[in-house]
């Protein structure tokens, strides 16, 4: 059984994706997170269960604003 790569607290950075998925895309362009920014950390703070795409989070980042919702493939390890 497969289990999530990251857990709550665990500290990762974001990577930009191309999603052939109509809507992630737009709200990947739309989106006010500059995920080109290499420097910026996110905190793990919770574990949703996955879907048919995988495993997916909600992150927070070291910059003020919401939380996000992210797929694990999105997510690399600091």
């Amino acid at each position: 059984m497969a289990s999530h790569k990251f857990k709550v607290g665990d500290q990762v950075r974001l990577v930009k994706l191309t999603s052939t998925n109509t809507v992630e895309a737009f709200l990947n362009m739309v989106t006010t997170i500059d995920v080109t920014r290499p420097e910026d950390t996110w905190e793990i703070t919770r574990l949703l269960p996955a879907d048919s795409n995988g495993f997916q989070y909600h992150i927070k980042g070291n910059q003020k604003g919401p939380e996000r919702l992210v797929r694990e493939e999105q997510l690399r390890p600091i």
